[in-house]
């Protein structure tokens, strides 16, 4: 869900946009897969022809993207963007091109792939750790690492897309190795690292962050915690001793109270707050009280994408 006022709009980034909501009538006798691939790809036409209109029209504000050549004396900085599959599902989790990286070892790619928009995520895991489409092209981390590079701070040396989520501690050893190899012979000094998901996909990433720093290259976590309602639980669910360097983007347990709203948008009249079979279904306007942030979108901030800071005094 997304609300556009009160308490539930501090809580997303999308609050601040304008939106248009497409809402479908599928075909009878359509299944899941075939389903999904009418909504996606009506989606993107949709996008395509919203994308069309400004062309040929001057723009007012200008910023230019481009890797350069390493420069002795800076560090050179790799973002590892760790992004778990469904692999018992048909659907691929995080897509490149179109195909599925469920499979696939690490793969580096040009920073502006992702602006251009090269990287799209399953639309059918509406959960609020999970980036649409907008996420990806306006990745803050590769952004950042841009603009810190135009600063002459540092070499940004591309991203590497990393399938997370083996099943056994071998798969997850060895696509941990596999992406600090890439990294090592790409240059890269210091590593950026992050993800996408939940459960135990994050011991992956504890695993390549491990890889990284026993090849020398320095790295730095970005992501959210846990922490239970009242923020005394475990903030990760894994550790290693090499992640001494990490940087949290808040928590995705606290509770938020949403108020009953005068006007609601989409095609129901009740939803499931819970999604297990025999769940209770709740008038769509009626207050809701969320014992985390996944029901909303942008509820949890992946990537530091919002606003929220943290100042140690």
């Amino acid at each position: 869900m997304l609300d556009m006022w009160g308490p539930g709009a501090a809580a997303s980034r999308f609050s601040k946009f304008v939106h248009l909501v497409l809402i479908m009538r599928l075909k009878e006798g359509l299944g899941e897969f075939e389903a999904h691939t009418a909504i996606q790809r009506a989606e993107f036409e949709v996008a395509k022809q919203l994308a069309q209109v400004p062309q040929g029209l001057t723009s007012e504000h200008m910023e230019r993207f481009a890797l350069h050549e390493n420069k002795p004396g800076l560090p050179r900085v790799v973002l590892i963007q760790g992004c778990i599959t469904n692999g018992g599902q048909p659907h691929s989790g995080v897509s490149y091109y179109g195909l599925p990286i469920r499979e696939s070892l690490a793969t580096l790619i040009h920073p502006n792939e992702l602006l251009d928009g090269a990287v799209t995520t399953n639309a059918t895991r509406g959960i609020g750790y999970y980036p649409t489409t907008w996420d990806w092209q306006n990745h803050p981390l590769a952004l950042e690492l841009y603009r810190e590079q135009a600063a002459g701070r540092l070499s940004f040396a591309g991203v590497i897309l990393e399938r997370i989520s083996y099943d056994t501690i071998h798969g997850k050893e060895v696509v941990a190795h596999n992406t600090a190899q890439l990294a090592a012979q790409v240059g890269a000094d210091a590593a950026l690292i992050t993800w996408l998901g939940s459960g135990n996909a994050f011991v992956d990433v504890m695993f390549t962050l491990r890889a990284c720093e026993r090849r020398g290259i320095k790295t730095t976590l970005v992501t959210y915690e846990y922490g239970g309602k009242d923020g005394v639980d475990s903030p990760l669910l894994y550790y290693v001793p090499e992640a001494n360097a990490v940087v949290s983007t808040g928590s995705r347990d606290r509770w938020i109270e949403l108020p009953a709203a005068e006007k609601i948008v989409g095609p129901y009249q009740e939803i499931r707050v819970l999604s297990y079979p025999g769940a209770p279904a709740t008038p769509a306007r009626a207050a809701l009280t969320l014992d985390a942030r996944d029901m909303v979108i942008g509820g949890v901030d992946i990537w530091g994408a919002d606003t929220s800071i943290c100042k140690l005094y």
